[in-house]
């Protein structure tokens, strides 16, 4: 009797999930700027958007109103601009960037919306022209660039995305536009200086 009462209820969820999905609401938006399929409201499927030419300018699939699939864009002139894959909204995977001539410009890899790894660029000659680690969306270590033979031409430090330098240099900045309140009468002199500037 148990046996029989599961395969009716089992029966019953599924009759009612396949009735779900056939009384829902789909909706086919199209204009000069975009062709998109709407369920009960919410993007579902192929989107591609255009350009003034009515030429597709980028497509990507939804899935429950989140971009899931490969994401491309293109230049006027049909060549790719921008190919990445996306994981419920979340860049994920490679990520390449493209020049209007074809050429590979940067790659970099993404984890579920940050990016992770090397990030390598080259100019539009197909030169490379730097490259930096990311690690949880920050640049860290050395970002490197490059000449025309491959030489390193130029080193910068990252730590968490922010130039060790330049941190010092406003650092330094912002001491410099400290105001010393004991120089006004606003605390004792003999206050120690950490408290003294504001």
């Amino acid at each position: 009797m148990r046996m029989i009462l599961k395969r009716l209820l089992s029966l019953s969820v599924t009759s009612l999930f396949m009735l779900s999905s056939l009384l829902a609401e789909e909706t086919i938006v199209e204009d000069n700027t975009q062709k998109s399929t709407y369920i009960d409201g919410v993007r579902h499927g192929m989107t591609w958007w255009y350009n003034e030419k009515g030429e597709v300018k980028s497509k990507v699939n939804f899935k429950h109103g989140k971009e899931n699939g490969i994401y491309t864009s293109y230049y006027d002139n049909g060549k790719e601009k921008l190919i990445v894959e996306y994981v419920n909204g979340q860049k994920h995977n490679m990520q390449k960037i493209y020049y209007d001539n074809g050429q590979l410009g940067s790659t970099v890899n993404y984890n579920m919306g940050r990016r992770e790894g090397l990030m390598t660029e080259w100019d539009s000659e197909g030169f490379k022209s730097s490259e930096v680690f990311y690690k949880r969306n920050y640049k860290v270590g050395l970002k490197k660039y490059f000449d025309h033979s491959g030489k390193v031409t130029f080193t910068q430090e990252f730590k968490m995305d922010r130039n060790p330098l330049m941190v010092k240099l406003l650092k330094d900045k912002r001491e410099e536009t400290l105001i010393d309140l004991a120089k006004y009468g606003l605390l004792p002199k003999n206050t120690p200086k950490k408290e003294r500037m504001r």
